[in-house]
C-alpha cells in the first residue's frame, strides 16, 4: 500500500543550521509572504537527542511546545513559544534537575499559562536514582511559577497526560512500579497550586499504563470524574483478546474505577490519545498490531456515554507500520490524526491523516526523507491548517521538529 501515499517531502538532510534554535538569528528583521505561514518546517536544539513531544496553537500568538533536550547524559523539559512562523518569540525555557528530565504533555491554561507534566530523575532514600511525575507551571511566556514531583521515595513514577480540571486543578495519569516492577496505573489529583489531594493506583498482575485522561461530565455539565485510555496486559474483557489490549477507562471523582473496556486483539494494542467530543461521548486513538503479519495499524474509536458500546471504530492504515500518536476534532467534526509511518527498519516519515465524521479516510499525506522522522502531536492552527511537533533523528542525534501545513496537509 505504500504507492497510496502521496506527498511525500524529503527534508531531512542533516543541514539544519539555518534553522537551528539556539544558533538562529530570531533577531534580524525578515519579511514574510501569508504563504509562508501557510506552510513551513522548523528545526530547533544543536542537533543532540533532541524532542518534540507536544504542541498547542495559542490564539492570536503563534504556536508553543514542550520537548526534552539533551546535554551529554543529562535531559531537561524545554518550552518553544513561537509566531505564526515558527520563529522564537522568547529565549526557550528549561526545566529540570541535575538528572533525566522528560516532558510528555502540554496544555494551555485557561489563564493563557503552560502546564507541562513529564518524568524527573531524583535521589531515593538509599542513594539511588528514582523518576517521579514532574508538573511544572509557568506563565504565558513560559516563565517558571512552580513545579511538583509526585510518587514515592523509593519507587518509579512516569507521567504521561494531563488536564485542567473545573476547580482550576490538575488531574495527572501515568504509571507507578511496585516492588516487583510491574507498571500500575497511577492518578494523581492536584489543587491549583500543584498540591497533591489524593493519589490512585490501579493494580493488576501484569504492566498497565495510563497515557491520556479528560474530566467527564453528567448531561447537566456537572463533573462527574475522569475517563482515561492507555493500555492493560492484565484485562481482556472481549473474547479474543491478549497480550496488551487498549484499556479505557472511566473514574469517579475520588479517581475510582467504575466502569471499563478493553478494545484490540491478540497482539500489542494501546491507547495513545483522548479527546472529548464537542457532543459527548470521547474519541480514542491507538495503535493495534497483528501477530500473525506483525502489521501495526491505527485505532480510531467514536464512543459515546457507554464506553462498552462504542458509536464505531476504525482499523486505518495499510501494509507499512502505521503507530498514532495524537487526534483532534476539527469545528466541522472531522479528524485529524499524526504519527509514525515506518517504510523500513531504518526509515520512517511523519503522517498526516483526515478522517471524515464516519472515521473515513479523506486524506494522507506524509513527511521525511532519509533516517527516522517521528510524529508525537498536532493540533489546529487558527487558519484551519496543521501544526505537528516531533523529532528528525540521523545515526544517535535528534532534532526537534515543527510542521506547518494548509488546510489539505501539505506544505
Amino acid at each position: 500500500m505504500r504507492g497510496s501515499y502521496h506527498n511525500i517531502k524529503a527534508f531531512f538532510t542533516g543541514l539544519f543550521l539555518t534553522s537551528v534554535l539556539f544558533i538562529s538569528n530570531s533577531c534580524r528583521q525578515e519579511s514574510f509572504s501569508p504563504s509562508q505561514a501557510d506552510s513551513f518546517i522548523k528545526f530547533y536544539s544543536l542537533f543532540n537527542k533532541d524532542e518534540g513531544l507536544d504542541v498547542k496553537t495559542l490564539d492570536g500568538r503563534g504556536y508553543v511546545l514542550a520537548g526534552t533536550t539533551y546535554s551529554g547524559t543529562n535531559s531537561n523539559i524545554i518550552l518553544i513559544i513561537t509566531d505564526k512562523y515558527g520563529r522564537e518569540t522568547s529565549t526557550p525555557k528549561q526545566f529540570g534537575g541535575d538528572y533525566e528530565d522528560r516532558a510528555h504533555s502540554l496544555i494551555v491554561l485557561s489563564d493563557g499559562g503552560f502546564a507541562i507534566l513529564g518524568t524527573t530523575t531524583v535521589e531515593s532514600e538509599e542513594e539511588s536514582l528514582v523518576t517521579n511525575m514532574y508538573l511544572v507551571r509557568t506563565d504565558h511566556m513560559g516563565n517558571e511559577l512552580w513545579t511538583g514531583n509526585y510518587g514515592g521515595i523509593n519507587t518509579n513514577e512516569s507521567g504521561f497526560g494531563l488536564a485542567e480540571t473545573t476547580d482550576g486543578g490538575f488531574i495527572l495519569i501515568g504509571s507507578t512500579e511496585n516492588h516487583t516492577g510491574v507498571k500500575n496505573i497511577y492518578l494523581v489529583k492536584t489543587d491549583p497550586e500543584g498540591e497533591e489531594l489524593w493519589t490512585r493506583t490501579h493494580t493488576g498482575l501484569n504492566d498497565d499504563v495510563g497515557l491520556s485522561i479528560a474530566e467527564r461530565y453528567s448531561d447537566e455539565g456537572v463533573p462527574k470524574g475522569y475517563i482515561f485510555t492507555g493500555y492493560t496486559k492484565s484485562y481482556s474483557f472481549q473474547p479474543g483478546q491478549s497480550n496488551s489490549n487498549i484499556f479505557i477507562a472511566e473514574t469517579n471523582q475520588d479517581g475510582r474505577i467504575v466502569n471499563a473496556n478493553t478494545y484490540g486483539g491478540n497482539g500489542e494494542d494501546f491507547g495513545r490519545s483522548l479527546i472529548s467530543h464537542p457532543e459527548g461521548g470521547i474519541v480514542v486513538l491507538g495503535t493495534t498490531s497483528d501477530p500473525s503479519s506483525n502489521e501495526k495499524n491505527i485505532f480510531l474509536g467514536r464512543i459515546d456515554g457507554n464506553i462498552s458500546n462504542p458509536l464505531w471504530t476504525r482499523s486505518l492504515g495499510g501494509s507499512d507500520n502505521h503507530i498514532a500518536a495524537c487526534v483532534k476534532i476539527t469545528p466541522e467534526d472531522y479528524y485529524i490524526i499524526t504519527g509514525t509511518l515506518e517504510l523500513t527498519p531504518d526509515n520512517h516519515v511523519i503522517f498526516l491523516m483526515k478522517t471524515d465524521p464516519g472515521g473515513n479516510i479523506v486524506f494522507t499525506n506524509t513527511f521525511g526523507g532519509s533516517g527516522k522522522q517521528r510524529a508525537q502531536a498536532v493540533d489546529i492552527a487558527e487558519d484551519g491548517g496543521y501544526i505537528i511537533t516531533g523529532y528528525n533523528k540521523s545515526g544517535n542525534n535528534s532534532m526537534i521538529t515543527l510542521i506547518k501545513t494548509n488546510a489539505d496537509g501539505e506544505l
